[in-house]
């Protein structure tokens, strides 16, 4: 399944307008996923099973997918209510607005498969997930800084000149 992006006078006469496919969506939703379970299970690590308890990995393949669900839902609403809040703690609210998502996934699946026992404990989860996450971006800005610089200054040239 093609789209047309923008397709120039001279595409659009020879009739060879390709535009490249991408998944941008898709890869988004798995690499939320991703970051999210995996801070879950690092809170569940430390916490332990009194405080965070998976009945199984249905259960918590639906916890991942209802946080995702409301992040995509909920966050866009909860973020313009409390812009002024997160513009005064210069966006450490966000991880309160992430914690009550996680809070409310937990309720909204059954108790006796996934618990989360209070919303101190969906706080740290929400830290783990903002922490991975700030960890991926990093690292890939990183990359993206590596390749422009490389293909700004041609390739890997390993000389240590200054130019001035």
């Amino acid at each position: 399944m093609k789209f047309p992006n923008k397709i120039s006078e001279d595409d659009s006469e020879s009739g060879s307008a390709e535009v490249r496919i991408t998944r941008r969506i898709e890869l988004n939703f798995w690499r939320t996923c991703i970051l999210t379970s995996a801070g879950l299970l690092l809170a569940w690590l430390i916490c332990g099973d009194k405080f965070i308890h998976f009945g199984n990995f249905i259960y918590f393949a639906m916890l991942v997918v209802t946080i995702w669900f409301l992040n995509w839902i909920m966050r866009p609403v909860l973020v313009l209510f409390t812009l002024p809040f997160i513009i005064f703690t210069m966006g450490v609210g966000m991880l309160f607005i992430n914690a009550f998502i996680i809070y409310v996934a937990a309720r909204l699946l059954p108790p006796e498969e996934i618990y989360v026992s209070s919303y101190w404990v969906a706080l740290l989860a929400s830290f783990f997930v903002s922490f991975l996450s700030w960890g991926l971006a990093l690292a890939q800005s990183e990359k993206n800084i590596r390749r422009a610089w490389r293909s700004k200054h041609g390739g890997n040239n390993d000389d240590d000149v200054i130019d001035v």
